[in-house]
């Protein structure tokens, strides 16, 4: 197998990843007559709401008003709409408050060795490589710090196929290996291999990447400004940035749009999180910025029900110990999915590992219960979507302020989904005014539809805990996601 990189190729990513800027254009987008973030998201949340009530009264002109015992409970069962509300507020503070990086391209470079560790079964050898060549040239394009690639794989046979080079170094797991609890499973299995025999020193920062998740140029300068500003100050906090999913576009624009809202996410709920230095909603398993004597005080030895999110299960054990969370500056990009049944098995063992953190984490439960409560909310929104289906045809009147909420919760959604929509089209880059409207319709009227596929993954995560016996020592099985190398 040959990983030279095509010369037409790399000469596109190049010019792309010199072209990047996190920050933001204020103009050609689809409310490109306005200049401000928080503007934005302002106006977009009135919009919506606005565009919400308009649609609710064309449809329902003269609701019904309940004057049966089946009446008043499906009037009642409104509240499901509203369960949503604190997620959805906590995503609307926190996409006022973030503010665009503007000083990342004066970053100086920093004297710490950085490690790019990438942990893999090796099911997607090419990726990895792709990835590992990708570190290559942008830490070439940007050296602001010594590197290391490190790769940590479970498949010893594919070792040989992987990119060579003084940067590099691969770490195989044995068969063999246990960790000292023995039934730890997956990632986390592997991870805590490379903290016992990895021979990155102690003061080295790690930054974990999955399989295809790659730097850009920002994300380089935004890692550099976080570790330097660490250090100064001996926090020696763990980091957490932005991760885009624009890189396979073209060929798979529908999943590129429905992964547009995580994006947005970053923007909001965890740019929040990190702002107030918790883990109240999780923790991404990419992206994360540690010192590597920091890690090693927790490793990820968590048995099974710590293997599925192994990411958030280490970060409330740090949150319980005094490790606290910063955000940092710069993007990381990654790939959506590629189909409907991995969209629904990557919500599923997500939603399934949020659960396991909820109840088996080994701390206080108040280092566990926002996870608890986000995780139990998001367990019922299929059932909130089946009664807005139920409500297309029954039209019973709704409370008032369940309404409102309700519409607030949707409108903030919609919102995520088009602050995710903008990032990933400034850094594609799509640039024209009709290519960015059209892209931004095709997002609204979409996102009705991406949230019943987010909610049929959930049911998916409930079916297979159902199956599972509840109980400690089990849990699901962890399905890796198979991405294809693209050239968008």
């Amino acid at each position: 197998m040959s990983f030279a990189v095509n010369d037409e190729l790399a000469t596109r990513r190049k010019l792309r990843s010199v072209a990047r800027l996190v920050t933001e254009p204020a103009r050609d987008w689809s409310l490109g007559f306005i200049t401000g973030h928080r503007t934005r998201v302002a106006v977009s949340m009135t919009l919506f709401v606005a565009a919400l009530y308009t649609v609710q009264t064309l449809l329902w002109p003269h609701s019904i008003e309940p004057s049966t015992t089946f009446g008043y409970l499906f009037q009642f069962a409104s509240i499901l709409w509203a369960l949503s509300v604190p997620a959805a507020l906590f995503g609307f503070i926190g996409q006022l408050v973030y503010r665009y990086p503007k000083a990342l391209d004066s970053a100086p470079p920093i004297p710490q060795l950085v490690v790019f560790r990438i942990c893999t079964k090796g099911d997607n050898i090419e990726m990895v490589a792709d990835t590992m060549l990708r570190c290559i040239r942008e830490m070439t394009a940007s050296p602001l710090f010594d590197y290391l690639v490190e790769v940590v794989i479970n498949d010893v046979a594919t070792v040989n196929t992987l990119p060579t080079g003084d940067n590099i170094r691969i770490v195989v797991i044995p068969d063999s290996y246990e960790t000292p609890r023995g039934d730890t499973k997956y990632k986390a299995r592997g991870l805590q291999y490379a903290l016992e025999y990895s021979d990155v020193p102690d003061d080295a920062w790690l930054v974990h990447l999955d399989e295809e998740t790659q730097p850009t140029s920002s994300g380089i300068k935004g890692i550099a400004k976080m570790i330097r500003e660490e250090e100064e100050s001996g926090k020696l906090r763990i980091g957490q940035g932005a991760i885009l999913y624009h890189r396979n576009w073209k060929r798979k624009p529908f999943w590129t749009l429905a992964d547009n809202v995580r994006t947005g996410d970053d923007f909001a709920r965890f740019f929040l999180q990190h702002r107030i230095g918790r883990t109240i909603f999780g923790l991404h398993g990419s992206y994360i910025i540690v010192r590597n004597d920091v890690e090693k005080r927790e490793g990820f030895d968590f048995g099974p029900q710590g293997s599925i999110t192994e990411d958030a299960f280490w970060a409330v054990k740090n949150m319980e110990h005094g490790v606290r969370a910063r955000w940092c500056e710069g993007y990381l990009e990654e790939q959506s999915t590629e189909g409907v049944m991995d969209f629904l098995r990557q919500r599923a063992r997500w939603f399934q590992g949020l659960w396991m953190v909820s109840f088996f984490a080994p701390v206080k439960l108040r280092w566990r219960m926002s996870i608890l409560l986000n995780t139990v909310f998001w367990m019922f929104a299929p059932l909130a979507g089946v009664y807005t289906i139920a409500h297309f045809f029954v039209g019973y009147s709704t409370p008032p302020v369940v309404r409102l909420l309700a519409n607030f919760t949707f409108a903030s959604f919609m919102t995520l989904y088009l602050t995710g929509l903008k990032a990933n089209m400034d850094e594609h880059p799509i640039r024209g005014r009709l290519q960015r409207t059209k892209w931004t319709i095709l997002q609204v009227i979409l996102t009705p539809v991406f949230s019943f596929i987010e909610s049929a993954g959930v049911v998916l995560g409930v079916w297979q805990l159902v199956k599972m016996p509840f109980q400690k020592g089990k849990a699901p099985d962890f399905y890796v996601i198979k991405k294809g190398v693209t050239g968008d």
